[in-house]
């Protein structure tokens, strides 16, 4: 190595910090919108009476947006320091929570009609941004007149339809979501993860996605008491604090990407100055059939995933009368199953073929699955550890994968893209599951349906190949 690279390396703990700060960003954004939220599920059915179907459809309002708009997310991820990404949607997530704990029926609530607004007008400014990229041309007068109707539209829609209305206020929070989600979730966490690594890339993509297990772990093991000691909504209001902790933690300890901090990657190699000079453009990306097979087979695997997860507390307490205490443990030791596997399985990626390795996660998910559409009680938890092991390891793997066969080139929006078929994939399955639920009386038919899709993405999978050769990557 050159004396002016060696200059320019950072301290080699740093790209570990980086790595660890992800992960923390993932417990809060995946475990605060996703999947920890769901134990408050059975409180707010309880006191407002909703059906599951109509509830659930927050998941579908606000995976489709995030899915409508991940394109551009990429694009905002490929070009902005990720580090104001992250305390953007830190401080949404944190509006989100104090938002949840006022909703009411009967009239418009001030904090709630202000996150209308700011939802409502960002959504407006990302759809002018988008009509900036397809039309460069297009004047500013027309972006602004774009942004502006949109709002207009969309808030009239609101106040007309929505306010004062609990559950509608509901789904304008999991819009606010979408934002959080698109601001600090998995896509800004892989790309500025990834930037800090060539050497141990996997194992430090798999430590910072254990951030989604640990909120699927965590906030359903202690919130249960926290709601029994102070109620609902004031253990929403407590929770709501964590995302500024960590706001701070960004603010102070993270620099941007490599690249933006004037140093380079852990093991990259001298000859490659900036890792974003490496890969695929978006263009060639979606000509192979690689893209095609991760986007369709992460959709089908999101769908069944967050099908089976945003029910699983309901149908542990609601079918077999687990208490809540006793459901959040379940999906306590579900998420700890699937946090370990996406560590290790991360680490076993950089060591072994990583498409093999995501194969037999598939397989080991369909095992799980099938035991989960059996409805008997006696196997929901074997079930439920099974399907975390598969999942936790595919995961990882649907990241590494379109990080590594890709590069780094313009993987904000090759991933944003996929993301879009991911999220419409988690925003359908958890709102189909709980219509089939409202319409046969029990959870059979949406298990199979599960089933039968972790099936067809095994076999859409095995057309998964690396598009670019990462070996000039590496130090020599």
């Amino acid at each position: 190595m050159n004396d002016t690279t060696r200059d320019r390396e950072a301290p080699r703990a740093y790209p570990w910090l980086i790595a660890f700060v992800g992960m923390f960003a993932l417990f809060l954004s995946n475990g605060m919108t996703a999947t920890g939220i769901t134990i408050f599920d059975p409180s707010l059915l309880d006191e407002f009476g909703w059906s599951r179907g109509d509830f659930k459809l927050r998941d579908l309002l606000n995976f489709a947006m995030v899915a409508l708009f991940s394109p551009i997310f990429g694009i905002l991820i490929d070009r902005w320091n990720p580090k104001y990404l992250l305390m953007t949607g830190c401080g949404l997530l944190s509006l989100g929570y104090f938002g949840y704990s006022m909703i009411a029926n009967g009239a418009p609530v001030p904090l709630i009609e202000a996150i209308a607004v700011l939802t409502f007008v960002s959504f407006a400014a990302l759809l002018a941004f988008a009509c900036r990229q397809l039309w460069p041309s297009l004047p500013l007068a027309a972006l602004v007149g774009i942004t502006v109707a949109a709002a207009a539209a969309a808030l009239w829609f609101y106040f007309e339809n929505w306010s004062g209305v609990a559950l509608k206020q509901v789904y304008v929070i999991h819009l606010l979501f979408a934002l959080a989600l698109g601001t600090c979730g998995s896509m800004v966490v892989i790309f500025l993860v990834s930037s800090w690594f060539v050497k141990n890339r996997g194992l430090a993509i798999g430590i910072a996605l254990v951030g989604t297990s640990m909120g699927s772990a965590i906030l359903p093991l202690l919130n249960p008491y926290l709601i029994q000691s102070v109620g609902w909504r004031q253990a929403y209001v407590y929770n709501a604090f964590m995302p500024a902790v960590l706001f701070l933690v960004v603010l102070f300890l993270v620099k941007g990407t490599p690249a933006q901090a004037g140093t380079v990657a852990l093991g990259q190699s001298d000859a490659i100055g900036d890792l974003k000079q490496h890969g695929l453009t978006f263009r060639e990306a979606v000509r192979t059939k690689t893209f095609w097979a991760i986007g369709v087979s992460g959709f089908l695997t999101y769908f069944s995933i967050f099908a089976f997860v945003q029910h699983l507390v309901l149908h542990l307490n609601k079918t077999f009368g687990y208490p809540l205490q006793e459901a959040g443990k379940t999906l306590f030791f579900f998420s700890v199953v699937a946090m370990v596997a996406k560590f290790a399985i991360g680490a076993l990626a950089d060591k072994v073929d990583r498409h093999r390795v995501f194969t037999v996660c598939q397989v080991i998910m369909l095992a799980g699955v099938i035991g989960l559409a059996t409805m008997k009680r006696e196997w929901v938890f074997p079930a439920a550890i099974v399907i975390g092991v598969g999942w936790g390891g595919l995961f990882t793997l649907y990241n590494m994968l379109a990080v590594n066969n890709f590069g780094l080139r313009e993987i904000g929006r090759i991933n944003g893209t996929i993301s879009l078929l991911e999220s419409i994939g988690v925003g359908i399955g958890s709102w189909a599951a709980g219509r089939l639920f409202d319409i046969y009386g029990n959870y059979q038919v949406a298990f199979e349906m599960i089933a039968a899709s972790v099936f067809v993405a095994i076999i859409i999978g095995t057309q998964i190949r690396s598009e670019v050769d990462e070996r000039a990557l590496a130090k020599a």
